[in-house]
């Protein structure tokens, strides 16, 4: 092997480990396991440069990455007065997401994570930013972060994107997270604020967390002037219990803030707005399944902004992981998703990812089924699916008397380390 390639990959391991003693054993590893030669250890260790922390007190740091390349395919027609009228089709190869990062141990219960998205263009690169400490106390037995990460509001929306069952998230989780643009809620997402996450010792499956922010999400930097600031308070309670053969959660999430721009524009009103958020999760005999309810009582966020809306949104999904010995475990994956905006309104551009709509509407239902396929578990994945989305009737006020249909086509291989 050569030796330029293995002080390459030995760097990076030192990176992630960065104290002499855990050098040396880490290249001892790579020698027992046959990766490379005692000489060529031993040509390491002698031209390697250590890398260190700028802080003597740092205990470790640890190196944090994620690497999807997806190819999608999006068709999207809508139909009107009967006559029907093609959108735009997308036929792409991009990079989803390009994560690299770190966290510090700190000691004492101190730690600090920052994890960057290259495959963002914006300002909004930071994935998370967050100072943690954790406390072990007789009363209080849990974690405290101070920064910018994601709230729990929205099951889908805080799980992993490297655990999805499906490639995308659903139309209704989209809608309640992604960034207020007088449609989307922007109740859900990264903020940046202080969270709290914690067990109840006494209580076995317990868990429980509260968190205050900014009520503007995917802003890290700073706050646009169009936007209120005033604070979001987020808490939620969870139940875990374990059995021979399955595990199940139930759990609930709320939300609330006595102002958010519910137009998501300049000059427009500010209203207040009530978040709750039920799911169930569990592991059943190689079944995974969950479901979710969203629903959102916003002040002044429908017909122009001058009256209350309730939008409420649904979503069911499943899969079930067959295994194939050495070639990892193969898992069809199916997910139903349902919104109803209470006539605030939605595009289907909205609920699906890049796809292109003109035209407001009331509601959208999708369908998606697709097959992952866990070579080494979620550290390396291939997942392919198709989504139908279909949005429908006339928003508070307006008249509408056609849909809007999306076939989405995604295929995506994804790397953890």
């Amino acid at each position: 092997m050569n030796v330029k390639l293995i002080n390459i990959i030995a760097s990076v391991l030192l990176f992630g480990t960065l104290v002499q003693a855990q050098d040396k054993q880490t290249l001892d590893i790579l020698v027992s396991k046959g990766l490379i030669t005692r000489a060529e250890a031993d040509a390491v260790a002698k031209n390697s440069v250590s890398i260190s922390p700028q802080s003597k007190k740092t205990k470790s740091i640890k190196l944090i990455g994620r690497v999807q390349t997806q190819y999608e395919y999006i068709s999207v027609d809508e139909t009107h007065g009967g006559t029907e009228n093609s959108l735009s089709t997308k036929s792409d190869f991009i990079m989803r997401r390009m994560f690299l990062g770190m966290n510090a141990d700190l000691g004492a219960g101190w730690s600090a994570t920052v994890i960057a998205d290259f495959g963002r263009s914006s300002d909004n690169y930071l994935e998370y930013a967050y100072i943690s400490k954790k406390l072990d106390w007789e009363f209080l037995n849990g974690t405290a972060d101070f920064g910018y990460k994601k709230t729990k509001f929205a099951l889908e929306e805080y799980t992993s994107a490297s655990k999805l069952l499906t490639i995308e998230r659903s139309p209704a989780t989209r809608y309640f997270t992604e960034g207020n643009n007088g449609r989307r809620i922007g109740l859900g997402g990264r903020h940046t604020g202080i969270y709290w996450s914690g067990k109840i010792p006494e209580i076995d499956g317990i868990e429980y967390g509260a968190s205050i922010t900014n009520s503007f999400n995917n802003s890290p930097i700073s706050i646009p002037e169009n936007a209120d600031n005033s604070p979001l308070f987020c808490a939620n309670i969870s139940y875990s219990a374990d059995f021979d053969d399955a595990e199940i959660q139930f759990g609930i999430n709320g939300a609330y803030t006595d102002g958010m721009n519910v137009a998501g524009t300049a000059g427009a009103e500010y209203g207040s707005v009530y978040g709750v958020n039920p799911y169930v999760k569990a592991s059943v005999l190689g079944a995974e399944i969950w479901a979710d309810f969203l629903m959102a009582k916003m002040a002044d966020g429908r017909n122009s902004y001058s009256e209350n809306a309730l939008p409420m949104g649904l979503n069911i999904a499943a899969e079930y992981k067959f295994d194939i010995g050495e070639f990892g475990k193969l898992a069809p994956a199916i997910r139903y998703s349902w919104l109803d905006t209470d006539g605030r309104g939605v595009k289907i551009s909205d609920g699906i990812r890049n796809a292109t709509g003109l035209t407001t509407y009331d509601s959208i239902q999708s369908v998606y089924a697709g097959l992952n396929w866990y070579i080494n578990g979620n550290d390396l994945k291939f997942q392919i699916g198709y989504e139908w989305a279909q949005a429908s009737g006339a928003p508070y006020g307006a008249i509408a008397d056609g849909h809007s249909d999306a076939n989405a086509v995604r295929a995506q291989l994804q790397v953890l380390f």
